[in-house]
């Protein structure tokens, strides 16, 4: 049985380790650069180990906070970006804070020459980017797919499909569209893991990004090279070209010179 899923708001392993990758990136290349008069506050080495360990305590927080600013708007049915200005303030609050303290440990200097208020402005024009771009990388895949859910009935009333009913599957971003008789509704992808419970369904992954049943098929289509299967509800799948010779053992291409 295929069961429903919504969509993650902790995150995947995966994006994870990728944020804390980049936010190390960026720590090094502020190292180097020095924003803000830090080139002055002493050796690189140091300088470089303060800026990586500000951003990826900046990614933690704002990813964590980001993420909850969703799960409010999507309770509250507001739309995302009326919690962003929030996710900056606090965020560079939350981070500013115990940063200053680190900094004024390592470079006394930096508790006269900056105020606390000037402090937390640097903080606001290094978190508003980093929120920006976490909104657009991570959260509004998030609220599209969620939208396009809101959209599509549900394929039955239970939690699950039943695979025999299961028409055909189609990626979306970082999701799998299970298309049944009676709807479709979005599973978290890949593509392989979603297959894998639609064992005794004769049916075939035609393209990388999709995968029919063989009952779904109501024709093929033929333009120069390409081929497609015509499938029941009107919509057409693209068949790769390693995948021909699959589909022509399997029986499928019979007629492939219809259109």
């Amino acid at each position: 049985m295929i069961a429903a899923r919504t969509p993650p708001l902790l995150g995947t392993a995966r994006e994870w380790t990728v944020d804390l990758v980049v936010a190390v990136g960026i720590g090094l290349l502020l190292g180097l650069m020095g924003p803000f008069g830090s080139f002055y506050n002493g050796g690189a080495l140091v300088r470089i180990a303060y800026w990586v360990g500000s951003v990826v305590t900046g990614m933690i927080v704002i990813s964590g906070l980001a993420r909850l600013g969703l799960a409010l708007a999507w309770r509250q049915r507001w739309p995302v970006w009326r919690v962003l200005p929030a996710v900056v303030l606090i965020g560079a609050l939350l981070q500013g804070a115990p940063l200053r303290l680190v900094a004024v440990a390592l470079w006394p200097e930096i508790g006269r020459l900056v105020s606390p208020l000037a402090w937390y402005g640097q903080c606001v024009a290094i978190t508003t980017p980093i929120v920006l771009a976490y909104y657009f990388i991570r959260i509004r895949p998030l609220v599209r797919a969620h939208a396009r859910e809101a959209l599509v009935p549900e394929a039955a009333p239970a939690a699950t499909v039943d695979p025999a009913a299961v028409l055909y599957l189609r990626m979306e971003d970082h999701y799998v569209r299970v298309r049944t008789e009676r709807g479709s509704r979005l599973e978290m992808g890949p593509l392989a893991r979603v297959t894998a419970g639609l064992s005794g369904v004769e049916g075939l992954q035609t393209h990388r990004s999709w995968w029919v049943a063989r009952r779904a098929i109501v024709g093929v289509e033929r333009d120069g090279r390409n081929l497609r299967l015509r499938l029941v509800d009107g919509q057409t799948a693209p068949v790769s070209r390693a995948s021909v010779a699959k589909l022509r053992a399997a029986g499928w291409l019979a007629d492939e010179n219809s259109t």
